[in-house]
């Protein structure tokens, strides 16, 4: 029996892999058609900083996903999250959603300000017991 679920496991992240490419590249996409510039332009025509600030503007993801999308390391992106929100300019979902990357509970980020109040509004009802 067990053996059975280990060949399920294995089947499913089999079948996850592409799942994950095909978002990164849906992420690099965005960006490329939101800002005019291929990939390569965008990386060197920018720092990993200000190129964070650029992708958020033009694709609501995961710091994980965009991160990965854009081979910026990981403990850099917190860094850059954390200076953006002090600053105002990216907003983080009240909500948690399961990525579509790791297929863990996370937060959206944006640093469209189109975006903001929406990310912001909690899709949860909550009792207040203050009400």
């Amino acid at each position: 029996m067990k053996n059975q679920n280990n060949k399920a496991n294995a089947f499913q992240y089999k079948r996850q892999i592409p799942d994950r490419i095909l978002y990164l590249k849906f992420i690099i996409k965005q960006v490329e058609k939101g800002t005019g510039l291929s990939f390569s332009e965008l990386k060197n025509k920018y720092s990993e900083e200000h190129l964070f600030a650029i992708a958020l503007k033009h694709v609501t993801t995961t710091k994980k996903a965009l991160c990965t999308a854009f081979n910026i390391p990981i403990e850099a992106g917190c860094r850059y999250k954390r200076t953006l929100e002090k600053n105002a300019n990216l907003v983080q979902s009240i909500d948690t959603v399961i990525c579509p990357f790791t297929d863990n509970p996370a937060h959206l980020i944006s640093t469209n300000t189109k975006e903001f109040e929406k990310l912001l509004k909690s899709n949860t009802i909550q009792l207040n017991l203050f009400d």
